[in-house]
């Protein structure tokens, strides 16, 4: 950094002003630290879970036809039975 800047920044964070300076100095870093660091880590999750989402919904429709085939079998099996016994 340049000389003017640094006496800037240290004129900032010793004068009479010193919490504001500071308080905006912490913000900035963790509004740094939040777009670098935590949002696309928040980011690789979610599309983790979308991922994971979509493959057991296609697993989910596998089983219910082949739940649904059976149950095509046993209701066919039972208009058997009732057509015997009546």
């Amino acid at each position: 950094m340049e000389s003017a800047t640094v006496e800037l920044v240290m004129t900032a964070v010793s004068g009479p002003a010193s919490g504001v300076a500071v308080a905006l100095i912490c913000l900035g870093g963790f509004g740094w630290f939040l777009v670098k660091h935590l949002l696309p880590a928040q980011e690789k999750a979610l599309d983790k879970v979308l991922a994971d989402s979509a493959a057991d919904r296609k697993l989910f429709e596998r089983s219910i036809t082949t739940v649904t085939r059976r149950l095509d079998r046993i209701e066919d099996d039972l208009t058997t039975i009732k057509g015997k016994i009546s």
